[in-house]
């Protein structure tokens, strides 16, 4: 399927060059970011304007709940890339030679990008990851879904039509996908390419800054805040919402160029991808009706092939 046919290809963006951690610290001053926390299951806001201005600028903070703890998550992230070496960290290490079953998933060397990824969906978290970090990613999902169900909520979108556009994602099914990212100072290209992300909701757990967003026209940097998720929506809820009187914003966000740091190690990201199975459809709000516009695989292999190409300017 060729660009010119679909009517789910975002507009395009001409943002400059990726630049180097330095470059990006001395020409992006932070966002403040709208913060969140969940209560009882609904999303609730610091700001009595919080929803709306976070559904329009396409970022958030989503406090960590008690109870979940991301540490089994940052040493996955940490080591998942690394060969055995005999000792206690093991049960994170080597996952570059394991084979995961199914489309988009297992390890990945990107060409262009400084990052090296492990993708794995739900159905492989237990009998491929250790137990912790699986548990955490079933944290992360739930959390994931609840932001979904209480977008729907306030967009005030017909309870019966969420499983359907969503392929049951708002029920726990769907796609959910983790994603642990590792980026090599050692490569001189760009960290990663600006981009969107093609599904729901995103919640990403990072510990330095290096994130850049395209936030009412202008770059800023997309800082993490210790005891917070950064939670980010896709171009499919982008799809789903925006011709009702409140759509909901996919962003255009990419990496900095990490450089080297002496004894120090070096960056690293994971993220819970929440999206519609690849047997569903994607859909688009006509009035107060959804309407199917295009497949989900379809969709995916446009998406994707975007986000990873050498085309700086396919936004």
């Amino acid at each position: 399927m060729s660009e010119v046919q679909s009517s789910t290809l975002r507009a395009p963006v001409r943002l400059p060059a990726m630049p180097t951690e330095a470059e990006a610290r001395a020409s992006y001053a932070s966002f403040e970011m709208e913060r969140a926390r969940m209560d009882g299951g609904r999303l609730v806001f610091e700001h009595p304007r919080g929803f709306a201005r976070a559904l329009s600028q396409g970022f958030f903070l989503l406090k960590i709940p008690d109870g979940v703890d991301t540490s089994p998550g940052d040493l996955f992230a940490s080591h998942f890339f690394e060969d055995l070496r005999q000792d206690e960290l093991d049960v994170y290490r080597g996952f570059h030679r394991v084979a995961v079953p199914g489309d988009y998933q297992g390890y990945f060397d990107r060409e262009h990008d400084q990052w090296e990824n492990f993708y794995i969906e739900m159905t492989s978290w237990e009998a491929i990851l250790p137990p912790a970090v699986a548990r955490l990613g079933h944290q992360m999902t739930d959390l994931g879904i609840s932001v979904l169900r209480s977008i729907f909520e306030y967009l005030e979108l017909p309870g019966e039509d969420w499983a359907r556009v969503t392929s049951g994602l708002s029920e726990k099914r769907g796609h959910q996908m983790l994603a642990f990212n590792h980026f090599r100072a050692n490569k001189s290209v760009r960290g990663t390419k600006f981009h969107r992300d093609s599904g729901w909701v995103t919640l990403l757990r990072s510990v330095e800054p290096g994130l850049l967003g395209l936030v009412e026209g202008q770059l800023r940097s997309i800082d993490p805040v210790p005891g917070y998720f950064t939670a980010n929506f896709g171009s499919s809820i982008e799809v789903l919402t925006e011709r009702l009187p409140r759509p909901v914003r996919a962003n255009v966000h990419g990496v900095a160029r990490t450089q080297r740091r002496p004894g120090q190690p070096e960056r690293m990201s994971y993220v819970v991808f929440l999206d519609s199975n690849l047997a569903g459809s994607i859909y688009r709000y006509d009035g107060r009706s959804p309407v199917r516009v295009q497949s989900v695989a379809e969709f995916a292999v446009q998406e994707v092939s975007r986000t990873y190409d050498d085309d700086n300017e396919k936004l």
